[in-house]
């Protein structure tokens, strides 16, 4: 699951055109933070010229926000500084978010000149109402027609988000979403539950009694018939809210789910890396038996610009995880896989003396390992949740529905 894998970079822009209503992320509306974005710019290229020391990678991630509201200008110097101290394949995937009325056929084509080669468009609705509802700047038309702009610019790998399950919205509703998007031949689709989240004023509303949430059992009708619609259209669905073309599965976030090392850049980014400077120096190479530890940025704008400012780089939290921390992560983030995770994939991720008896079955250190929790995986393999098989294991169709039950156990 870990052993020799090249690290990710994510990199956060946290302004966007207006703030949605269901939005949680740290992000701000760019015209009230305008005289901030420059600023930012500069004092995220400080903190990858600090922490960068040669260290390989093979995807880069601009997320958000909406990454896509810098100019080309501005991307391409935060690359630039990238590629200067990270040792970036030739062939990585390099992806930028960006949200429709963000864009322009010019910007397009500046964009795909810097190397970017996948897109991610937050296209969340075809419903010009719902859209609205949601919060969002564009217009379906907007959508379709940056889609086709972005094909002009040479765009072949593009990544559509759908939300489903809005208040309101009907199965019928949502299948008509999904088959406008379908024929947009996106390589890619994430199809997300709305959550509602503290914070928002979707969760305000239903504080107040003003917003109905969709019921349980048509959430997971939307889903299942989802689900169902895109695999008969040719998408691989290969984690539980993602589906992809054959080959254009997210490089990128498949690192996540797999335990591979990860740099977070800016503000409030995550970041989960071996010992400090291990990667760069005699090994750039990533073990799970390697002292392994969450790194989380900053997430006040002052601090963390004056801090850079200053040459120093101050996260706001760095968390040395223990042995149970990497197994537990691993299996709970393996299990959003559909492929699921085995036995010896999580047995790599153990740094026990008793764990290293190579010829010990994976089965069988798994059982042991995680022997007071057995009784109720059977029980949830008994039910049809969980399928276990002398490899490992993975959650069924029905179990993806209580899938955090599942996961807990592992927690």
């Amino acid at each position: 699951m870990t052993t020799n894998k090249t690290g990710g970079i994510y990199i956060h822009i946290p302004f966007c055109p207006r703030k949605c209503n269901y939005c949680s992320f740290l992000s701000f509306p760019a015209g009230e933070m305008q005289p901030w974005v420059e600023r930012y710019v500069d004092c995220l290229i400080r903190e990858i010229r600090i922490r960068g020391h040669g260290e390989r990678a093979d995807t880069i991630y601009f997320g958000g926000g909406t990454p896509s509201i810098l100019s080309a200008e501005q991307i391409s110097r935060i690359l630039d500084s990238v590629q200067k101290v990270f040792e970036v394949a030739p062939d990585s995937e390099i992806t930028l978010e960006a949200n429709p009325a963000t864009l322009d056929p010019g910007k397009l084509a500046a964009f795909r000149a810097l190397g970017i080669n996948r897109l991610s468009m937050g296209v969340q609705s075809t419903d010009d109402e719902i859209l609205r509802y949601l919060g969002r700047v564009h217009t379906a038309a907007q959508a379709r027609k940056d889609v086709k702009d972005a094909r002009r610019a040479g765009f072949t790998n593009i990544n559509m988000d759908l939300i489903f399950a809005v208040p309101g919205t009907t199965v019928d509703g949502v299948m008509k979403d999904l088959e406008r998007l379908v024929a947009l031949e996106p390589e890619h689709i994430s199809f997300y539950s709305l959550q509602l989240e503290e914070g928002t004023p979707f969760f305000r509303e239903f504080e107040e009694g003003r917003l109905r949430e969709v019921p349980d059992f048509v959430d997971r009708d939307m889903y299942h018939r989802g689900c169902a619609f895109l695999r008969e259209h040719g998408f691989e669905h290969y984690e539980i809210s993602n589906f992809a073309r054959p080959g254009r599965r997210s490089r990128h976030n498949s690192k996540y789910w797999s335990m591979a090392p990860y740099w977070g850049l800016g503000l409030g980014a995550s970041s989960y890396l071996p010992e400090p400077r291990r990667l760069g120096t005699e090994e750039k190479t990533f073990s799970g038996r390697t002292r392994n530890f969450r790194i989380v940025n900053e997430s006040d704008m002052e601090k963390y610009c004056g801090d850079l400012e200053k040459g120093e780089y101050r996260p706001a939290e760095v968390h040395e995880n223990s042995e149970r921390d990497d197994v537990s992560e691993g299996v709970f983030t393996g299990l959003r896989r559909a492929c699921g995770i085995t036995f010896q994939e999580i047995r790599e991720l153990s740094r026990s003396e008793d764990c290293r008896d190579e010829d010990e079955d994976p089965r069988g250190w798994f059982f042991r390992y995680y022997k007071e929790e057995m009784p109720e995986l059977m029980a949830f393999r008994d039910s049809g949740f969980v399928d276990l098989d002398g490899r490992g294991m993975r959650l069924t169709e029905k179990g993806i529905d209580i899938s955090n039950r599942i996961m807990a156990l592992f927690v």
